[in-house]
């Protein structure tokens, strides 16, 4: 099912594509997650992504398995989270291997524990909403 939509996504941004020669897609797709945080949690919700959401991007990052992340915050509280990927291939667990996975826990529990990293996403329900995550592709335009 996974396949099939991954497929779908692909053959529909190279036919849109295809129309024009004016434009192409850029290498690589963003995921994109928009977030509604209550009012007057801003900082709250901040504190917490900094310790689990970046923490974790920056590793993987560092290891070279996504191309960068970034955090934006809009009006209305609204945040949005991006993660590029260097493929929609690259967005599947199978890209870890064992090995990878390992080292990925053993560096992020050197920053959060266990349970302040349950203790802290737990939290996240009382202040937040996530509104969509999609997966979105840069046009370049010639």
């Amino acid at each position: 099912m996974r396949f099939l939509l991954v497929s779908m996504l692909v053959f529909s941004v190279s036919a849109f594509t295809q129309e024009e020669s004016s434009r192409e897609p850029a290498p690589g797709v963003t995921e994109l997650t928009v977030i509604k945080v209550k009012a007057n949690y801003m900082g709250n919700y901040m504190d917490g992504i900094e310790k689990t959401w970046v923490a974790s991007n920056q590793i993987a990052k560092d290891m070279g398995k996504i191309v960068d992340y970034g955090v934006y915050v809009g009006n209305n509280n609204y945040v949005y989270l991006t993660v590029q990927h260097e493929s929609y291939a690259s967005m599947d667990p199978s890209y870890w291997s064992e090995e990878e996975q390992e080292e990925f826990q053993k560096k992020f529990r050197e920053i959060i524990s266990q349970d302040e990293q349950t203790s802290t996403a737990q939290s996240y329900e009382d202040i937040r909403e996530i509104v969509r995550v999609e997966m979105i592709n840069q046009i370049i335009f010639k």
